[in-house]
């Protein structure tokens, strides 16, 4: 029965948290977030991506937000990092109000709902 029950706690705990947070951990990691959003995003409007992104923006705080912009090289091909910032009213914080960079991929997204700023982490491969 005791065991039981610490079994259902260890579930109701790994449900309430948010979902994890994305750390871009090597250049594979990288190529493998790429894919996975392609993936997710086939054929549908930019209305349901832009939804996805906000669902994907509530997640634990990514280690991420805090870095200054930096470099990972692998090979002939190294990818720039960056994080940008918008602020937005609670009311009015939705992806498809963020500023869209001008080059790169974005990546990640994580709204902090307290601060009411909207997060994105940028990737660029040269």
């Amino acid at each position: 029965m005791a065991r039981m029950i610490a079994r259902l706690t260890a579930v109701a705990l790994l449900v309430s948290l948010p979902a994890l947070a994305w750390e871009p951990a090597t250049p594979a990691a990288v190529q493998t977030r790429i894919t996975e959003l392609q993936q997710a995003w086939q054929g549908k409007t930019p209305e349901q991506v832009a939804q996805d992104k906000v669902a994907r923006s509530r997640q634990a705080r990514p280690q991420w937000v805090d870095k200054s912009p930096w470099k990972v090289e692998l090979g002939p091909v190294t990818y720039y990092f960056a994080v940008g910032k918008a602020s937005f009213p609670a009311a009015a914080a939705t992806v498809a109000q963020a500023p869209t960079p001008t080059s790169g991929r974005t990546l990640d997204w994580w709204y902090d709902e307290a601060a009411g700023a909207f997060y994105t982490l940028v990737v660029d491969a040269r």
